[in-house]
């Protein structure tokens, strides 16, 4: 009876200061419409499906808090899911659907060249903000012609670190491979922005050629490598099960020279499709989902929820990452214009991420502020375990 008088008194109060009751309900339940175009099926959905559940992860997160708040009003995020299919064609399909039909105005996805050139031609005419999970720096990726485009990490942001890792090492190093996954279009772009970061340190590069991403053997692949005599097999990209293919078939044919990732490649994981012996020494930019070595708020406030929902897949880390970068620039733009955030995010001085904060590069190798370059853990396989070494400040330059 109390409840019932009370809300008659505030439905009065309302409409004696020309306020519709209704309205306010519906202003505390306005819903901010998140696009993700992760891969869920096909030969990217290995390394893609578990981005769209951290993506989720994320989500929950933030609305457990209560959501964002953009100029007084309270948004509640939801996450609007579309599979690409691991294919160019399906990415284009995807966002698509996401602007046309959905009217999302931002987008989260995409790893692959060719599935990132498709997005883009979709998102970049639509005016809508997209915010990759992974770039190669392909010059129809990223650049000036691009501003509405951002990617969380690239393949450059590991190569300085891990080449003076392998330098001081291995001081007999002074040759390299590097194998590149593509489907026509990569390797040139790859070998353009790491070779003169290797030059620089002292090495050369006798071999660069790319393998289909579909690959299951890898041996007339690795056969033709070999014949080049590298001192070191280095991988500038790649899922772990292209990388961890490599190193047995490496090992099996005698290779005994050092092999590591220029780009983030979770070692753990490695280590369990190649076996311990055979990944001993393997070093790569990483991280490791229960390392005490991780950020606090990756251990206290991530690492919970996700093994709260049943699963710990590292790769869960991308689609975290991207929405939580994708809310900050929201709200610390205090706008929902596309074009007003990307422009916002290009002059954060502080973006958190799971792994602290994060600068924005890429200006040197794209002409534009586009790639997030936060800090990263280097790991090497010892022992059969991932031996942290140190952090380090990545870069895409």
């Amino acid at each position: 009876m109390r409840k019932g008088l009370l809300f008659v008194m505030l439905v009065c109060v309302c409409v004696a200061l020309g306020i519709s009751p209704l309205a306010s309900v519906a202003a505390e339940t306005k819903v901010l419409k998140i696009g993700a175009v992760n891969s869920l099926t096909g030969f990217m959905a290995a390394g893609e499906s578990p981005s769209d559940l951290g993506a989720k992860t994320a989500v929950k997160w933030i609305n457990d808090k209560g959501g964002i708040t953009v100029n007084g009003v309270k948004y509640k995020l939801q996450l609007v899911v579309e599979d690409p299919k691991s294919s160019a064609e399906g990415m284009a399909a995807a966002c698509i659907k996401l602007v046309e039909k959905d009217k999302v105005k931002f987008i989260l996805g995409g790893i692959n060249p060719m599935m990132n050139i498709a997005a883009s031609s979709v998102t970049e005419p639509a005016k809508v903000f997209r915010l990759g999970s992974y770039t190669i720096g392909n010059p129809d990726e990223t650049g000036p012609k691009l501003p509405l485009t951002f990617f969380a990490s690239t393949n450059m942001q590991g190569a300085r670190a891990v080449l003076t890792y392998v330098k001081e090492t291995y001081p007999n190093v002074k040759t390299l491979a590097f194998p590149h996954p593509g489907e026509g279009s990569g390797a040139d772009s790859r070998r353009k922005n790491i070779e003169p970061i290797a030059n620089e340190l002292g090495f050369t590069v006798v071999f660069s050629d790319e393998f289909p991403g579909w690959t299951v053997d890898f041996t007339a692949y690795i056969k033709k490598a070999l014949k080049a005599n590298p001192d070191a097999y280095l991988f500038t990209d790649g899922w772990p099960y292209h990388v961890a293919a490599q190193i047995k078939v490496l090992r099996r044919l005698g290779y005994k020279g050092p092999i590591a990732s220029l780009y983030t490649s979770i070692v753990s994981e490695v280590l369990q499709l190649a076996g311990p012996e055979m990944t001993e020494g393997f070093a790569a930019i990483s991280w490791e989902m229960f390392s005490p070595e991780m950020t606090p708020f990756f251990k206290d406030v991530f690492l919970p929820r996700v093994l709260k929902s049943g699963i710990s897949n590292p790769w869960m880390v991308h689609g975290f990452n991207n929405v939580w970068v994708t809310i900050q620039a929201i709200e610390s733009a205090q706008s929902l214009d596309p074009v007003v955030v990307a422009n916002h995010l290009r002059s954060m001085k502080n973006v958190e991420t799971l792994f602290g904060p994060a600068l924005l590069g890429g200006e040197k190798t794209s002409g534009i502020k586009c790639c997030l370059c936060p800090p990263q853990a280097l790991f090497v396989a010892k022992k059969g375990k991932p031996e942290f070494i140190k952090w380090v400040q990545t870069d895409t330059p």
